[in-house]
């Protein structure tokens, strides 16, 4: 038997291919139609996949995972942190709130921008905690999945501040770091209202699932198999460059050019390329290279060196709706 998705594109396939006829493939404007309509037809493709529901269980919240000697600028109280509703349905809507979230007056923070990293662990999954962070910038920045990071929030958010989607990372407008120290409450809505955010190529299977390493897809099997798990989630954040710190970056960026410079030169003698040739090639290289000592170097190196907090929070995930039980005066929830 022919799988379902596959025959809802064959069977949309003349129609828009007999459509395309009437233009001319080299004249730009037929070639936007075409990816245009060749949108739709994924579209119209990705609203027959049957994405499965799950639900989580926010468990409880602590800053254990905050290192020693990380620098005390921020506090929160783990007994302060709450998600709202009990049992979190995907997709759909979330708030998570933080109140009293205390910022001291350390002229190293106000004003500056906040760091921060997002690690996973699924119990029970070799090597989960280990994946690479997926659809991220070439310099290391954004993305989904785990071990991402998230380079300049602060900056993020105010761009924000002018409309440009309705994608989830809108409903971040209004967020800003605090200018001065004092108490804060940290109160925002998250939505995801489809899942064909995370199904780009309309394969009717999650991108993060399309890697070479089979964790993802292992821990989705095991959930499958037994109906619930647990994840743990860490978000690792930091103040981010100093001014001195800015500048080190720079001298290490010139010397990584310098150095490239010298290597290319080299080079060259054997290539057989003109100067237009070279030139783009070098400047890619040179790019290249700061991109791959920023992620694989300076990120890792960043996050440690300018710690201020981690919170860890413990979700149990279910592949069917959780079970309401008693536990004294208030009630609980249980995959089982």
């Amino acid at each position: 038997m022919i799988p379902r998705k596959f025959l809802l594109v064959f069977l949309s396939l003349p129609t828009f291919i007999q459509s395309q006829i009437d233009c001319d493939i080299r004249d730009p404007s037929c070639r936007d139609r075409i990816n245009r309509k060749g949108q739709t037809l994924r579209r119209r493709v990705n609203s027959n996949c049957n994405y499965q529901d799950i639900w989580l269980i926010p468990g409880r919240a602590d800053a254990s995972c905050t290192r020693p000697g990380a620098h005390h600028i921020i506090d929160i109280q783990p007994s302060n942190v709450h998600i709202h509703p009990d049992v979190v349905k995907f997709p759909g809507c979330f708030t998570l709130e933080i109140r009293n979230l205390k910022i001291h007056d350390k002229a190293e923070a106000l004003g500056n921008s906040f760091f921060a990293k997002a690690e996973f662990q699924w119990w029970n999954v070799k090597d989960f905690s280990s994946l690479k962070c997926q659809n991220s910038s070439s310099d290391g920045c954004g993305g989904y999945g785990n071990n991402c990071y998230y380079c300049d929030i602060c900056q993020a958010l105010t761009e924000l501040d002018e409309p440009k989607s309705d994608s989830f990372q809108s409903q971040l407008k209004g967020i800003n770091c605090p200018q001065r120290p004092g108490f804060y409450t940290f109160r925002k809505e998250f939505c995801f209202n489809d899942w064909t955010a995370f199904d780009a190529d309309g394969d009717c299977e999650m991108d993060f699932l399309n890697v070479d390493r089979g964790d993802y897809k292992g821990a989705f099997a095991s959930l499958q198999q037994v109906g619930y798990g647990s994840v743990i989630a860490k978000i690792r954040m930091a103040f981010n460059a100093t001014g001195q710190i800015a500048r080190k970056k720079a001298m290490k960026e010139t010397q990584i050019e310098e150095t490239v410079l010298r290597e290319l030169e080299e080079r060259r003698r054997t290539w057989d390329v003109n100067n237009g040739q070279f030139d783009k090639f070098r400047q890619w290289y040179i790019e290249y290279r700061k991109n791959i000592w920023h992620k694989e170097d300076y990120l890792p190196w960043l996050i440690y060196e300018n710690e201020m907090s981690c919170l860890k929070l413990t979700f149990d995930v279910c592949e069917r709706p959780p079970r309401r039980i008693s536990f004294g005066d208030r009630a609980r929830y249980t995959c089982n």
